[in-house]
């Protein structure tokens, strides 16, 4: 008994010691967010204007390039990510804002639902786009962002139904982690967008290279910078105890 609880005391110390760097990345976190939801959103909106333009095109393959033909040819699974695209940037924010998960109960449960229920459907309109027909072909340099996107595809669906599954079992701790990770893998596709722009204007690789391998480089820099924060905020025991509450109460000690 006196081991588990000097076990547990150190392990409150170390959550203590932390605060700091907690403080410091929630604030970076939350810039970052902000940019890259406002590049996300204007690819959003880029891509919707030229869906508006290519309605009633008769033959889009001899109008657009390999890469905006895909979206022509395809509206139905367009739209379907698109449309849900806006609703997870409108309300992904506001889970992780705490006084609105302890003020305003409701809106969270329904922002909650919409949030998951978009991620469902734009996670399967991109294995659509993005896995059934990259721009590359699946027989050419395609074949890389094929795979790309089935693993993003996988892991996002796979992050929202575990994020579900523990909210149902009252599992909070666990459902928190399961919607961080979720949101920084759908956050990705503007952190690809970023590091595109920047190799197509530093180097001499074409884009259908760099469009599959940026899509890997993006998820294993969200999901690090969501394991990351992961780790610093769980809290010790069962963490049902958010770690702004804990660093609170610590506030006086230090």
């Amino acid at each position: 008994m006196a081991e588990a609880i000097s076990g547990q005391l150190n392990e409150e110390e170390l959550f203590a010691s932390r605060h700091g760097l907690r403080s410091v990345l929630e604030k970076l976190g939350w810039l970052g967010m902000l940019s890259l939801l406002f590049v996300g959103v204007s690819s959003v909106f880029g891509r919707m204007a030229f869906m508006g333009d290519a309605q009633g095109v008769a033959n889009p393959e001899e109008v657009y390039n390999a890469f905006d033909v895909r979206y022509a040819q395809l509206p139905l699974a367009t739209w379907l990510h698109l449309l849900p695209a806006l609703l997870i940037a409108f309300t992904g924010p506001f889970q992780f804002i705490r006084a609105i998960r302890k003020r305003w109960r409701p809106w969270h449960r329904i922002s909650g639902r919409v949030y998951l229920i978009s991620g469902l459907i734009a996670a399967t309109s991109a294995f659509v786009i993005g896995g059934l027909n990259p721009f590359g072909g699946l027989n050419g340099p395609g074949f890389n962002e094929a795979m790309a996107t089935f693993v993003i595809s996988t892991l996002t669906i796979w992050f929202l139904v575990q994020a579900y599954r523990t909210v149902r079992r009252k599992q909070f701790a666990q459902h928190r982690e399961w919607i961080i990770r979720s949101w920084t893998v759908m956050l990705g596709i503007a952190t690809e967008r970023l590091l595109l722009g920047m190799l197509m204007a530093t180097t001499d690789v074409g884009i259908e290279v760099l469009f599959g391998a940026t899509f890997w480089m993006a998820l294993v820099i969200n999901l690090a910078g969501a394991e990351l924060w992961i780790h610093l905020t769980r809290t010790p025991g069962r963490g049902l105890t958010h770690w702004k509450d804990l660093d609170e109460r610590a506030a006086p000690a230090r």
